[in-house]
């Protein structure tokens, strides 16, 4: 299980590389802060940490999936898992688990993450799941696993390599810059 200090360690060396976004992470500083539970996707007030990957291939395009619940083209990403031990493991495991890539053949561009968003997400009764926060600690990686990739039906219903000026995610100038070579 990662631990409360794992995550805390990780967002201050995050934010020590990159103070201009402390006030973006406001509400990650806080939550880890209050010091609750949260790597349990059971704890939404006020939210819980998830973890992806950004997948660059060769040709500078970045790695998608099409996320059943939300209906649109995200990284590769999800909750935490009890075996998990680092938020790199999970962003691995999540890329193994998307897509079908093995996670030997995905190598990573920093032990840093490359970005950390904060999410917004709707209640949703059926899963019995309050309104709450996505903190969403992001690794980049490169691979030359096209033809690997599969749909794990349940969570994906598409996998597409997006060219980096197509990437219509919030993080997109990072994401252009990493596909330039930057």
């Amino acid at each position: 299980m990662i631990s409360h200090a794992h995550v805390a360690g990780v967002v201050a060396s995050y934010l020590a590389a990159h103070p201009d976004e402390a006030g973006r992470l406001a509400p990650l500083s806080a939550a880890l802060a209050a010091e609750g539970d949260i790597v349990s996707r059971k704890t939404f007030v006020p939210g819980h940490v998830t973890a992806s990957a950004v997948v660059l291939d060769p040709a500078g395009r970045m790695l998608h999936i099409r996320h059943n619940v939300f209906n649109k083209w995200l990284q590769p990403g999800g909750h935490l898992e009890p075996a998990d031990t680092t938020l790199l493991g999970a962003a691995r495991r999540e890329v193994q688990e998307e897509t079908g890539i093995p996670t030997a053949l995905l190598t990573l561009a920093d032990d840093l993450p490359c970005d950390i968003g904060v999410h917004a997400i709707a209640a949703n009764p059926r899963r019995g799941e309050d309104a709450h926060h996505h903190f969403d600690v992001r690794y980049r990686f490169t691979t030359i696993a096209d033809p690997h990739t599969r749909v794990q039906a349940d969570e994906v219903h598409g996998i597409a390599w997006l060219p980096a000026d197509e990437v219509e995610l919030e993080f997109r100038t990072k994401v252009l810059a990493w596909a330039a070579g930057s």
